[in-house]
Formats: C-alpha cells, sequence, structure tokens
C-alpha cells in the first residue's frame, strides 16, 4: 500500500513539473502585454534625432561608424570621406517613426534561435546587428539589436533582404521583451560602401583634351572650336588620321560618371602608379586633371580600375557687354548671367571635395581614357581599283591581258632612223582635164560646124 502511495506521488511530481516547465517556457516565449516591458506604441518614443551625433553599426563581421564633424557626416572605415546625408537622416527618422506590430518575451537563451544576440557574447550564434546612437560626447542614447526578419511561414531567421516586411528587435532596456515592426530597416547595414555619399563629379562642353600616356607615342591631343562641333581635331595628325567617334566619344567623356568605392588619399601614390594622366578644358572655365590606371586583380580576383581626379576653374567675374543693349534686355541678361555664375560656383565647390581620393570605377568609365592613340584612329579610307577594259567585272567579257599573259611578244622591226639631209622635193604635176571629142589635140578647140545650106538654095 505505502509502495502505491510513494509511486502516486512521484508521478504527480513528475507531471507538475512538466507542467511548470511547459508553462514556464509558454510564459517566454507567448505574446501579450501582462508580461515583459510595458505595451507601447512606438519603438522608440523618445528618440531625439537632433541630438544623435555618431551611429555605430556592428555585426559577427563588420564595423560601420559614421560621425557628424561639423556640418558634414563623415565614414571612419573609409578614411572619414563624407557619408551620405541622405541615407543617415533616412535611418535616424525610420527608427523615430517606426511603431509597434506586438510584442513577445524570450528568454536569452533563445535569442540566437531569432538572431538577436548581441555581437561580441563568447560562443554565441545567431548574431544579430548592433545599432547604437550616440551623442556629441560619445554617450549612447539609444542601443538595439536587429535580428532576423519573419517570412510567411514564421521563420524569424531569414535575411532582412528576402523580401519579408518584418523583423524582430531586441532593445537592451526592454529586458526579455522581444518587438515586432514592420520594417526590415535595410539602410541599417554594416557595408561600408553603401553609406558613403556617392556625388561625383560631372564633365560638360569639352573643349580640350590632352591625355599622356606612359609611352609617349601612345599619347594624343584633340581640340575643338565650337562647343556644338560633333568632332575633335586631332592635334599633329597626320594625312588621313582621324579620330574614330566610334571608338572614343570625346564629347561625352566623363559626363555623369559614377564609382562603386573609395580608398584613403594615402592609397594614391600606390594605386595609382603608371597611370594614364588627361587634362580636361571646358568651355565654362573648368579644368579637370584626371588620372586612370587598370589595376590585374589579385587571387583569381577580377581587374580593378580606378581614377584620382583634381578640379579647378577659372569662373567670368563680369559679364560681356552688349552693343545697344535695352535696359530691360540688360537686366534680364545680368540676372541670367548672375544665376549661372552661382551655380558653376556651387559646382566647382562640390567637385573640388574630391580632390585627391582614390575612386574604385568601372572599365566603362575610363576605357576610353585608357586607350592608345592608335587605337582611337579611324580605319583608312580604301580606294575600289579600276576595272581594266574587257574585265568579267565590267561586262562578262574575257579579260585580254589575262589570256596574253605568258605570250612572248613578236620581234619588231627595228625603227628606221631619219636621214641626215631633206630629199629632193618631187615636182608637182599638173594635171588637165582631156580635151573633148574632135577637139584640136593642141588648142582643145572644138572645129567649127559646117553651116546648113538654106532651103531656097535647093530650089
Amino acid at each position: 500500500m505505502k509502495k502505491i502511495i510513494i509511486l502516486t506521488a512521484v508521478l504527480v511530481a513528475l507531471v507538475g513539473a512538466a507542467l511548470y516547465q511547459q508553462k514556464d517556457r509558454s510564459s517566454r516565449l507567448s505574446s501579450g502585454s501582462r508580461i515583459g516591458a510595458p505595451s507601447r506604441e512606438m519603438l522608440l518614443p523618445d528618440l531625439d534625432v537632433n541630438s544623435v551625433q555618431k551611429i555605430r553599426l556592428k555585426d559577427e563581421k563588420n564595423e560601420v561608424n559614421v560621425a557628424l564633424n561639423g556640418t558634414v557626416w563623415t565614414l571612419a572605415e573609409r578614411g572619414g570621406y563624407e557619408a551620405s546625408f541622405e541615407k543617415i537622416s533616412r535611418a535616424l527618422l525610420a527608427l523615430k517613426e517606426q511603431k509597434i506590430a506586438r510584442k513577445q518575451r524570450v528568454g536569452k537563451e533563445s535569442w540566437g534561435k531569432i538572431g538577436v544576440q548581441p555581437p561580441g557574447e563568447p560562443n554565441a550564434y545567431g548574431i544579430g546587428t548592433l545599432v547604437e546612437l550616440l551623442d556629441g560626447k560619445g554617450n549612447i542614447k539609444k542601443s538595439l539589436v536587429l535580428g532576423g526578419s519573419i517570412t510567411s511561414s514564421g521563420n524569424p531567421n531569414a535575411s532582412p533582404m528576402s523580401g519579408s516586411s518584418e523583423r524582430l528587435v531586441r532593445i537592451p532596456e526592454d529586458g526579455d521583451t522581444i518587438w515586432t515592426i514592420g520594417n526590415t530597416f535595410e539602410d541599417l547595414d554594416t557595408k561600408a560602401d553603401s553609406w558613403i555619399e556617392k556625388a561625383f563629379f560631372d564633365v560638360q562642353k569639352i573643349k580640350a583634351i590632352e591625355v599622356t600616356a606612359p609611352k609617349p607615342e601612345d599619347s594624343w591631343k584633340a581640340a575643338r572650336a565650337d562647343a556644338e562641333a560633333p568632332e575633335f581635331p586631332l592635334e599633329g595628325a597626320k594625312p588621313g588620321e582621324r579620330i574614330d567617334t566610334a571608338k572614343v566619344s570625346i564629347a561625352t567623356l566623363l559626363s555623369s560618371p559614377t564609382f562603386n568605392d573609395v580608398l584613403g588619399k594615402d592609397k594614391a601614390a600606390e594605386l595609382m602608379k603608371d597611370a594614364v594622366k588627361a587634362k580636361i578644358t571646358t568651355f565654362d572655365g573648368f579644368t579637370y586633371a584626371v588620372q586612370a590606371v587598370k589595376q590585374a586583380g589579385k587571387d583569381g580576383s577580377g581587374d580593378k580600375y580606378y581614377l584620382t581626379v583634381a578640379v579647378s576653374a577659372e569662373l567670368p567675374k563680369e559679364r560681356a557687354a552688349v552693343k545697344d543693349e535695352k535696359p530691360e534686355d540688360k537686366k534680364k541678361n545680368d540676372d541670367a548671367f548672375a544665376e549661372e555664375k552661382k551655380k558653376l560656383a556651387e559646382k566647382l565647390a562640390a567637385e573640388q571635395k574630391l580632390n585627391g581620393w582614390v575612386y574604385e570605377v568601372t572599365e566603362y568609365t575610363i576605357s576610353s581614357l585608357l586607350k592608345k592613340r592608335s587605337e582611337i584612329l579611324a580605319e583608312p579610307e580604301k580606294k575600289e581599283p579600276t576595272a581594266a577594259p574587257g574585265d568579267a567585272t565590267t561586262g562578262g567579257l574575257p579579260n585580254v591581258q589575262k589570256m596574253l599573259q605568258g605570250l612572248k611578244p613578236a620581234p619588231t622591226a627595228p625603227a628606221l632612223s631619219a636621214p641626215s639631209s631633206p630629199l629632193p622635193e618631187t615636182p608637182k604635176t599638173e594635171i588637165k582635164p582631156a580635151p573633148a571629142a574632135n577637139a584640136n589635140p593642141v588648142t582643145g578647140e572644138k572645129p567649127a560646124e559646117p553651116a546648113k545650106p538654106a532651103a531656097d538654095a535647093k530650089k
């Protein structure tokens, strides 16, 4: 009897322990406003974006630090190059305006399963993206860990780029509460090149170009007198030489170029060794000193193309006078000149920020600059040979010249030499007409006819 009671008690204890563990696990994974941090509408309700002067992002492999230096955001991982203000402001506003979809409580031992484990934890898995917002003194204002995205099947470990519209977020000050939000925060990534300000220079209205290659024979120059002229005469061109616009279009050279990444100024000497140099001047007074080079890929990687630029300009200070200009036209023209001058000054200031940096570009961007002089010339014009008489191509007749090939020419008589003294002239013989019948052979006169007898004489 005692054994039955003991077995019953043990069974009840085991069942109770199992129920307790199940309840505890359910309580840690269940959703509802009764557990963890209090429910709220906004993810970061008291975030002051104007107080944020530094953003640090870190995951298992990479780290990105952008900071406000004066009035410009810069990227530490690119030597202090300017960061994209548009991307930063978009990310901060998204954090401030983000609403919560739902919440749930997840114990620390399960953070790796949903990808909200902070980086730096020893032997941890399921590392998320740590986002820290700091003030000007380096104090952390807000901190959160972005976890996995939630797919339509409920998988919380999907990549944020998988097309899902929801993502899990853990805020350290909220304890074990995990928030689900309807935003993947794609701007908050740890790829340094995605934070770079991608504004670049833009060459317009090219007047002249001078390309200096490592070998002098590969260098070339070209210029035009009119901004509307489609072709650039080649300086020092030999007869028949001209630039083939299908091989190099100088008029659109470096017009709206782009770049993929940027390297520090300290890399210029190493990377730009043996670079092709080009000096480009425009009708607006801008001068672009460009260097371009192709570097062979290492360890099986593809070739790399790099470019540096230094921009300067001589902008007109005053508008040229116009003869007999009317007062109303003068004001209009002065205003237009002032507006254009302002635009050019702003363009110059923006492009001079690029001086000295090394940019990784595509092959297409600098392929024209890397071409040798011989590679930009048009093919010489070929003259069609004149068809010989009797050629089959001009009438189907046999080619007599080909038929006579191989035949020996007949011997020719030696030419007679002219006599040393002139021959005597042959006297001219005058041929007279033959005398008439019965005519005097001497005088040629005919004899007189005898008179006919009169009729009365017979009588």
